[in-house]
């Protein structure tokens, strides 16, 4: 199988590669003191055109890292990794923990005008209207009326928000939520000019127009080749802000790769790109590969509502044919483990499978089920599409899955690698069979897998999937304020998906990247969130 999986591609230089990790300069002794680079600009690839900068709009995780450059939230996380206010300059929370009232900073866009209370309650309401496209604006439903308001049954005047004045906002919850803080550091939370927004709606498209809140500002946008960023001067906490310049080139993950060997880069691999399986060993050998530990699931997506799909014996057929050891073994090769559910196991949800890894003989016996329940010969299957978006790693996991599913089943399945902002647009109006793709934690706590997947409408959902058992338990979770029992209530929510499974859960991920030495002080969070706020060059 190794053989098999091993293609021709990236070759490595040693020489240089020990050049790009080792060499760039000395390491300063263990108790002298750190001192910061005239030189304070830093190069990144992100590999992608961003399909929107606008916070309402993102849809994947690494245009919601770029938006943190120029935005800022009620919250942030911080240099430890953990959850502190940024925006907000504090927060109180009722007996109940259900209304948390903050008092919004004295703090500035990047045009000058002030930030207010009326900012966030604007873009908020924005996002959850009917007709605004918000990917992203299922986290807002534990508000009070969100979802019946994003789904027209109610006006956003009843949101469960309040702005007594300029500095207060008030927020009241539908019910207790212990990770609500955290959340408001996700993108979806932040607020936008009001001003700005609805003198021009496109706003959010060009350097220009921009109007940002964040520890940079869009400097340079050469759109689908480059973006520069530069320091905000107008940016709150400015003091903790050293680089002076970001710089992020959009290429593919091999040329980022030599481009970082010849230190034209001084970041390379997640969150924003994948490492080429074809390099690791060399990156491994010289010290150069760095590792993270990453509360991501990647999966295969199933249009539920598309033959063969549309039965549950296909969809489980084709998720006990994928021999998931193999792919972390000889494709990944980064210490990922072999999914058998959707929930990372580090979030403490089920300890035991919901199915066997490579069960070929049952996959089968679903398989011949599905086609007699169909009625469809085996000669008459419709063609069946793996989409994803192109690069390497995943082309390398498409090609393995698919010589699986050949040898299961016999059924050639054919491969649609596609330029990132046409797949996310494919996947959007559900127009796919299967997808490649992954899922990764806005914050530490299990309900934020399922709930992605919780109704048809669900902007983050896109499989055509909805079962009303599935809703009443995640419903009842919220309610449920023993946390044992709470997490009961969520592994059966989990084992409903699985049985129907409108998902294949392939590995949960680790994040893999290379890193000028020199470069301190990123934040890299298991949520795969990065952060350049703090950093700088020795």
């Amino acid at each position: 199988m190794k053989k098999l999986l091993k293609f021709t591609g990236l070759l490595i230089s040693t020489v240089l590669l020990v050049s790009a990790c080792n060499n760039s300069s000395k390491q300063p002794k263990q108790n002298s003191p750190q001192k910061k680079s005239q030189n304070q600009a830093l190069k990144i690839n992100i590999k992608n055109e961003p399909q929107s900068l606008d916070p309402r709009k993102a849809r994947c995780a690494s245009d919601m890292n770029v938006i943190r450059m120029f935005m800022e939230g009620l919250t942030r996380i911080d240099k430890s990794g953990t959850c502190t206010l940024a925006l907000a300059e504090k927060v109180t929370v009722s007996e109940d923990s259900k209304t948390y009232t903050f008092t919004i900073k004295d703090a500035y866009w990047s045009n000058g005008d002030p930030i207010t209370s009326h900012d966030f309650a604007y873009t908020w309401k924005k996002s959850l209207s009917s007709a605004f496209p918000s990917p992203c604006a299922g986290q807002l439903f534990l508000i009070k009326n969100a979802e019946a308001i994003k789904n027209g049954r109610l006006p956003n005047s009843l949101l469960g928000i309040d702005t007594p004045d300029e500095k207060t906002l008030v927020v009241e919850l539908n019910y207790p939520a212990p990770y609500f803080l955290e959340l408001t550091a996700h993108p979806i939370f932040f607020p936008i000019n009001v001003k700005i927004d609805k003198q021009n709606p496109s706003w959010a498209e060009s350097v220009e127009t921009y109007i940002g809140s964040g520890p940079f500002t869009l400097h340079r946008w050469n759109h689908q080749y480059s973006i520069q960023a530069e320091k905000s001067q107008s940016y709150w906490d400015s003091k903790a802000v050293h680089l002076q310049t970001i710089n992020m080139s959009m290429v593919q993950e091999a040329t980022g790769l030599l481009m970082f060997e010849k230190k034209e880069l001084d970041w390379e691999g997640s969150p924003f790109t994948a490492i080429s399986p074809d390099a690791l060993d060399d990156l491994k050998e010289n010290n150069c590969l760095k590792s993270s530990p990453s509360l991501a699931t990647y999966m295969v997506r199933i249009n539920t509502e598309k033959p063969p799909f549309n039965l549950p014996e296909m969809r489980k057929a084709f998720a006990l044919a994928i021999n998931r050891q193999e792919i972390v073994d000889y494709v990944t090769q980064g210490g990922q483990i072999p999914a058998t559910g959707l929930v990372p196991p580090t979030l403490s949800l089920h300890n035991e499978p919901y199915f066997f890894d490579a069960n070929k003989e049952k996959a089968l016996m679903l398989f011949e089920t599905a086609l007699e329940k169909s009625g469809v010969l085996y000669e008459k299957l419709p063609q069946i599409t793996l989409s994803y978006v192109a690069g390497d790693r995943n082309h390398q996991i498409a090609q393995a899955m698919q010589h699986q599913w050949l040898e299961a089943f016999g059924i050639k399945v054919n491969l649609a690698p596609t330029e990132s902002n046409v797949y996310f647009s494919k996947l959007s109006t559900k127009d796919y069979q299967l997808a490649y793709s992954s899922w990764i934690a806005d914050f530490s706590d299990p309900i934020n897998f399922l709930e992605a997947f919780k109704t048809k409408l669900s902007g983050t959902n896109n499989t055509n999937w909805e079962n009303p058992e599935f809703i009443q338990n995640l419903d009842k979770s919220h309610f449920v304020r023993n946390q044992e029992k709470r997490l009961q209530t969520l592994t059966l929510s989990e084992a409903i998906m699985m049985q129907d499974m409108p998902v294949i859960p392939i590995f949960h991920n680790t994040m893999q990247y290379v890193q000028n030495p020199q470069l301190k002080k990123v934040v890299l969070s298991s949520t795969g969130v990065i952060d350049f706020k703090w950093a700088y060059f020795e």
